[in-house]
């Protein structure tokens, strides 16, 4: 038995007690535990060795044709000095089991800021060959507090659409640092949870080990963007992409007119007068139905209540306090207004530091919260998730396994030094915490059947 259930099993329970008080809560955990040992036999594929992780070769150009040596030959007349293979020097940081990506800046210029997009080349290496051509993008920094740290984030965007690491084709990704993550998943598993709920479209993610311009950067977490786009977040023509967020950076924006919700308007790329009044209006009428005077017949000609719920769950399950700021709180309005897709869960996220609601008061949650008809939606779609979290505790041994080798050499070079706001694992060792992470994420499973039931 994993010995993060020694503790859980119903011989072991009857002489520890490490679980909420509760009564029901307590039973939760035991069956959830049991259904965890009764299927720990049964056949479950490691992340993600189910997905073709690998962008083909030219047919005229097969793997066999590369040579294995890790020096390339030179083309004076090209800027990037053009090779069948980009180089690859992983003489300290040898192959962890996931793929690696090789990217080469042009004349090995410096990723210094988040505005210039840099050419660059880009390839796709497996143990001992590339898995991949050498594809053209240009490469530039992203994130707001996640730019400060040492390990840095990026977003590329290729010259052509790519199916990249097993993804549908698009042109742009981004590349999460998880710098302050001791585990490295925390983002992961919170997309993997709201894969679980009903939630229109989650981002997907692969992990890689990266090297820039020859020199080894790190775990990355490879994901989509979120964006309007074919095989990314599809709406019909006349949508809107919003994003609830206080840095309030976009040409289109505005500032709801109760609750002053900073409201960034991130699709269409340009809008009319009267787009811009429409969208300002709709969510205002809401605003105003719940905490003004404003009469409409139902909310849910408005709100996507099962949409919103799932959104709720999310947070809530991964503890994710910003979007109380907010911060990231994505929205569309195609007939009427959905919440999603989710993103950003490493602040501080899934630990056993924080109790009780995280986000009723975010949003419009609370006010909500006193309809009868979006505590029933929410008890219904948290019934739905609770049958299917046995798969997420499974995810988290999975992908700690998938990622353990490459964890251990991204900690050698970007140790979790944080000042203030840690997750309480920065110190521990990777099995340790993966433990943390994993009682952590059982224990608010448990929490989260009383608070729901007694909304």
């Amino acid at each position: 038995m994993h010995p993060v259930f020694a503790d859980y099993s119903m011989k072991q329970h009857k002489k520890t007690t490490h679980l909420p008080q509760q009564a029901l809560a307590s039973l939760y955990i035991v069956l959830i535990t049991y259904a965890f040992v009764a299927c720990s036999n049964s056949e479950y594929i490691d992340y993600p060795s189910n997905i073709e992780h690998v962008v083909q070769v030219d047919d005229n150009q097969s793997t066999d044709s590369y040579s294995n040596s890790k020096t390339g030959t030179n083309d004076p007349h090209d800027p990037f000095q053009i090779k069948k293979y980009l180089p690859l020097d992983d003489s300290e940081y040898p192959y962890a089991g996931i793929p690696r990506i090789v990217i080469e800046t042009e004349n090995h210029q410096a990723i210094k800021d988040r505005e210039t997009e840099i050419p660059a080349k880009l390839q796709i290496w497996g143990e001992n060959a590339p898995e991949s051509e050498i594809m053209d993008l240009t490469i530039r920094g992203r994130g707001n507090t996640t730019w400060k740290y040492p390990k840095k984030p990026y977003a590329i965007k290729f010259n052509e659409k790519q199916k990249f690491l097993g993804m549908p084709k698009a042109k742009k990704w981004i590349m999460l640092a998880n710098y302050r993550d001791r585990t490295l998943i925390r983002n992961a598993l919170a997309l993997e949870t709201a894969r679980k709920t009903n939630q229109k479209w989650t981002p997907q993610g692969r992990f890689a080990d990266v090297f820039l311009n020859n020199k080894f950067i790190g775990n990355y977490y490879i994901c989509e963007k979120i964006e309007v786009k074919k095989n990314r977040l599809e709406l019909s023509q006349n949508s809107y992409l919003l994003e609830f967020d206080i840095k309030y950076d976009e040409t289109y924006k505005f500032k709801t007119a109760y609750k002053k919700l900073p409201t960034n308007i991130k699709y269409p790329n340009t809008l009319s007068d009267s787009q811009f009044q429409d969208i300002q209006n709709y969510i205002d009428t809401i605003e105003c139905s719940l905490y003004g005077d404003c009469k409409i017949d139902e909310i849910t000609d408005y709100i996507n209540l099962k949409s919103l719920a799932s959104f709720w769950i999310v947070q809530e399950i991964a503890q994710n306090w910003e979007t109380l700021h907010p911060k990231s709180v994505y929205a569309y309005k195609d007939s009427i207004l959905n919440f999603g897709p989710v993103w950003d869960f490493d602040w501080q996220t899934f630990t056993n530091k924080k109790k009780g609601f995280c986000a009723k008061y975010a949003l419009w949650f609370y006010a909500l919260s006193k309809k009868n008809v979006f505590r029933e939606e929410i008890q219904k779609e948290w019934a739905s998730y609770k049958e299917k979290s046995i798969n997420l505790v499974r995810f988290i041994d999975s992908l700690a396994n998938y990622t353990k080798m490459s964890n251990e050499m991204n900690y050698k070079i970007f140790p979790p030094y944080i000042d203030s706001d840690s997750t309480g694992d920065e110190d521990k060792n990777f099995e340790e915490a993966i433990i943390m992470l994993k009682n952590a994420y059982i224990n608010r499973i448990s929490e989260l059947d009383s608070l729901f039931l007694h909304l």
